[in-house]
């Protein structure tokens, strides 16, 4: 039987659904006068979000490919965030995705911030939801940028490493134990609180590591994550971890 919530008070993060467009004109920041198309951009921190593609693929469905190249995690998005509300999201509906844009950083994305969905393109839904929202941050202002610094967030925070230093390692056999995923994290991000979630399996009564959120202010400093006052898919402190290998054909 499942036990009791942990204490960590988080982020949520609601399911996402992905959607192809194409560049249309220029967006105006929340420092110019809104124009068609656009609304309100404000946002207070960013949220940072890595899955495991692995998880996302028993969770999903055979609608998931895991691409052969991918290796470890990868990331899901970079969500400029408004505290104790819901994010700003769809922030301009006339600044659209070019994937020419974005050309240079193809194999960079490819790798750590692929498309799994078979029929639909994540590039596309996370830039035209959550990167649209980033304006009137320079660092993330336009689709070049907003990329380009999710892959330099991904380096600087691998949840790959992190964990494989401390001997966590993808097994088919071996669970692990909360506080030493949690413990291996937290370590290597000053200690902070983040959010940890996993996907509880019904029929095999196991949970599955399925993403970590850290919270960043606008110089990309981290954030203590639990002083924000909605819940995701916690994992459950009383139960034990898995972790599975990737595997590219779904069965």
């Amino acid at each position: 039987m499942r036990k009791s919530l942990p204490s960590l008070v988080v982020f949520f993060v609601a399911l996402f659904v992905y959607t192809e467009q194409k560049q249309g004109a220029n967006f105006t920041s929340k420092n110019a006068t809104l124009g068609q198309g656009s609304k309100d951009d404000h946002f207070d921190f960013m949220v940072f979000t890595q899955q495991w593609p692995e998880t996302f693929r028993l969770q999903t469905g055979p609608e998931v490919q895991i691409p052969e190249n991918v290796t470890g995690w990868t990331i899901h998005g970079l969500w400029p965030s408004q505290m104790k509300k819901e994010a700003p999201n769809f922030c301009n509906s006339s600044w659209t995705f070019n994937e020419s844009l974005i050309h240079d950083l193809g194999p960079q994305l490819s790798l750590y911030w692929p498309n799994m969905l078979k029929t639909n393109n994540l590039w596309a839904h996370e830039w035209t939801k959550h990167g649209t929202c980033g304006a009137p941050l320079a660092a993330i202002h336009g689709e070049h940028n907003y990329f380009a610094t999710g892959l330099r967030l991904n380096a600087k925070y691998n949840i790959t490493e992190m964990l494989a230093t401390n001997n966590i390692m993808p097994s088919a056999d071996k669970a692990y134990a909360y506080k030493d995923v949690e413990g291996a994290i937290r370590k290597n991000v000053n200690n902070m609180s983040f959010v940890m979630q996993c996907y509880w399996d019904k029929k095999v009564q196991k949970q599955y590591i399925s993403q970590v959120m850290l919270c960043l202010d606008k110089q990309f400093g981290l954030l203590e994550c639990d002083k924000y006052l909605s819940e995701g898919d916690l994992c459950w402190t009383t139960e034990t971890i898995q972790y599975p290998p990737l595997q590219y054909d779904f069965n």
